[in-house]
């Protein structure tokens, strides 16, 4: 059995470091609207400016990211370079349009089964749509930046990962941490740290390093074997 994300680590790594100084300057620009937004939240009102931080840093994270995987296919299919520009116009929007159809049809199918399981349990329901918002994607993200066609690798994504569970056991594990990272482990180490800025930094190179991490591993494994070696511009063959 062949464990993916584990035996071919190494490859995986070399593929996210030609980005490390863009990932440090990510990093850093995430830092600086934390701080900017903490400062402001002193004299002005609570929930706007977090809402307003919240939209700000989502929308960030959506660009930068299509900026990121888009670059990590291109080295794996060994495809043309393309500007920054070109590349976020690219994907951006077939990321955001991949994401919106992942909801809705995550949403509703565990708002019946919280009815039926977890009556009047908000927080489980919660939990079991952001956890399986984490992992029913390992797959799906990777075939939308291939494909560029949101609704094919969404279907297919599911597909893939429901064939491929046991390969994609490390896969799926670090999903769940990054999961788990972010909504009990960061949270109870909070009064510990002590330092906003410093639990935002952790949070942030975790959530970049494993969501890297995990869309790299299972963009070779999409290409390798769901496609073939023409590329993401080429003749598609299933296997």
């Amino acid at each position: 059995m062949q464990i993916y994300g584990f035996h071919d680590a190494k490859r995986v790594i070399n593929a996210i470091v030609p980005l490390a100084r863009y990932i440090i300057g990510f990093i850093a620009l995430t830092l600086f609207l934390d701080i900017f937004f903490a400062g402001m939240r002193r004299g002005e009102e609570m929930q706007n400016l977090l809402i307003a931080q919240f939209a700000v840093s989502t929308g960030l994270s959506y660009v930068v990211m299509s900026f990121f995987l888009g670059r990590i296919i291109e080295g794996i299919f060994g495809t043309r370079p393309l500007s920054a520009p070109e590349l976020i116009k690219k994907h951006l929007p077939v990321y955001l349009l991949t994401t919106l159809i992942l909801i809705i049809i995550v949403t509703p199918i565990f708002v019946i089964l919280s009815a039926l399981f977890f009556p009047q349990n908000n927080q489980a329901l919660f939990f079991t749509i952001m956890i399986t918002l984490k992992i029913l994607p390992i797959y799906i993200f990777p075939l939308a930046f291939i494909t560029g066609q949101p609704k094919h690798a969404v279907f297919t994504g599911i597909k893939c990962l429901f064939g491929n569970v046991s390969d994609s056991l490390f896969l799926i594990f670090l999903s769940v941490l990054v999961f788990l990272f972010e909504g009990t482990i960061l949270p109870a180490l909070l009064p510990a740290i002590g330092n906003n800025t410093v639990a935002t930094a952790v949070t942030v190179i975790c959530n970049i390093f494993f969501s890297l991490y995990i869309f790299t591993a299972a963009a070779w494994v999409t290409k390798e074997k769901i496609y073939s070696d023409e590329g993401p511009e080429g003749d598609r063959t299933l296997h």
